[in-house]
């Protein structure tokens, strides 16, 4: 893609209307370009509400208030102590979850035996949402970090486990006694096999935990912590304080955007080998 805008721009051209017509498809084939563009027609339809009186500029201040509020933060430093202490939560929370998740979802998906004794159980609590779990979550583990990161944990452990569960099941047998026939060991057939075969699925199930466990963090900082952009939107809502509880939502958008973002950067050089990733 840059190799055709250098060359484009390079080569001379006795039209410049003509070559501006023909940069222009290029510019457009590129993903980051169009996402950009798709985020600043965003921002201009909401500035554009709020500067022509459509919306009560008190109700939903401005991009250019939220973004002079979020530089406000930024420079005495309360959006970043916020912003660390909600991310320090998401990723234990995460990083736990992750590991139940998938040990969990290869057992059973390796397993018949056990997927039927603990399938049920998962089945039955994977549709309580998190935000139910805040009371006893207050009464186990207190205001605090703790309760965090069991909700954290609770928000992002069900997708893994299932999108891992899935995968295993989903597996091609005649890979496995392909491999069996080749002389396999069971621990080659686990590193050589099983999980080259179940990432496609794996790894989309962890950016879906992710952003699962994101909106958990967020809402549990509303109620149960000191810290955090969910506790900065509730503080500053409770001082009317607007512009900060809008620019504490775009932070966690922005940050939620950019996590998905670099999973889905990985999972594309993990499964470069995959179809549905050569395009």
């Amino acid at each position: 893609m840059l190799m055709e805008l250098k060359a484009e721009i390079a080569a001379p051209s006795a039209s410049p209307g003509r070559s501006k017509r023909r940069l222009l498809p290029l510019l457009l084939a590129d993903r980051s370009v169009r996402a950009g563009l798709g985020l600043a027609a965003f921002f201009a339809f909401w500035q554009a509400l709020t500067s022509l009186g459509i919306i009560d500029g008190f109700l939903l201040p401005s991009p250019v208030a939220v973004a002079g509020a979020l530089w406000e933060m930024a420079l005495d430093g309360s959006l970043w102590i916020h912003l660390g202490a909600s991310l320090q939560r998401v990723a234990i929370g995460f990083v736990i979850a992750c590991v139940v998740g998938i040990s969990l979802g290869l057992v059973c998906g390796w397993w018949r035996a056990v997927a039927d004794f603990v399938r049920p159980v998962v089945e039955a609590l994977r549709p309580i949402p998190p935000l139910a779990w805040i009371p006893i979550t207050i009464l186990w583990f207190g205001l605090g970090d703790s309760a965090s990161y069991f909700l954290v944990f609770l928000g992002a452990v069900f997708p893994a486990f299932v999108a891992t569960y899935t995968a295993v099941r989903g597996l091609d047998r005649n890979q496995m006694n392909a491999a069996l026939c080749l002389g396999a060991t069971p621990w080659q057939l686990f590193t050589d096999v099983l999980i080259p075969a179940s990432l496609p699925i794996i790894l989309p199930g962890l950016r879906i935990a992710l952003g699962v466990g994101w909106m958990c963090v967020v809402t549990a900082e509303l109620i149960a912590a000191q810290t955090g952009l969910g506790y900065l939107i509730q503080q500053s809502r409770m001082l009317f304080q607007i512009n900060n509880v809008v620019a504490g939502m775009v932070a966690i958008g922005l940050v939620g955007f950019a996590m998905s973002a670099v999973l889905e950067t990985i999972e594309r050089r993990v499964n470069a080998w995959a179809p549905s990733e050569r395009n």
